[in-house]
């Protein structure tokens, strides 16, 4: 359940983050990216404006959010979820930026939430283990304060990896 919400805060944090862009850099009119002086104007919207500020804040909640979640359950079954970003971006843009947003718009967000909603009632949201460090040796020790599960996995990894010699890795681990 704690994925589910952190997930529909995160892709509203993405919604709100990306209607205060739209919102902040409407003031500039249509930036013309050849000209070397409109890049200066660009990176200095992020600090000038108060929209775009925000709106990068709100993404960086979205980052944060979105990273918590991957920890948790697997790429497959987290990112289709922050896809209702795109429904909550539609209802910004309708309700808050006041944009004409068109039936076939509309259409393409209702296929998307039914997307969503697919991923969201179709299984497990964790089908894999979290994975191992693959480093080949450890002279540092780094493992050294690894459980047996942690260094059998490292074990199972070595024997399906025909480069990395599993009694080296084993050997030098002991040192």
């Amino acid at each position: 359940m704690k994925t589910y919400i952190v997930v529909l805060i995160a892709a509203f944090s993405a919604a709100v983050g990306e209607s205060l862009l739209s919102f902040g850099m409407r003031r500039y009119g249509s930036l013309n990216l050849a000209e070397p002086s409109q890049w200066l104007v660009l990176v200095s919207s992020v600090i000038l404006n108060r929209y775009v500020f925000l709106g990068v804040v709100f993404l960086g909640i979205f980052f944060f959010l979105y990273l918590a979640a991957l920890s948790w359950a697997d790429l497959s079954f987290i990112l289709p979820l922050t896809a209702v970003s795109y429904l909550f971006a539609a209802l910004l843009a309708k309700f808050f930026l006041k944009e004409e947003v068109s039936w076939y718009r509309w259409i393409g967000t209702i296929v998307i939430v039914i997307g969503i909603a697919m991923v969201a009632f179709g299984g497990k949201s964790r089908s894999v283990v979290p994975l191992p460090d693959l480093l080949p040796a450890d002279p540092q020790g780094i493992t050294a304060g690894l459980t047996e599960a942690d260094r059998h996995s490292c074990d199972f990894f070595a024997q399906r990896t025909p480069s990395l010699d599993k009694t080296a890795i084993r050997e030098e681990g002991k040192q």
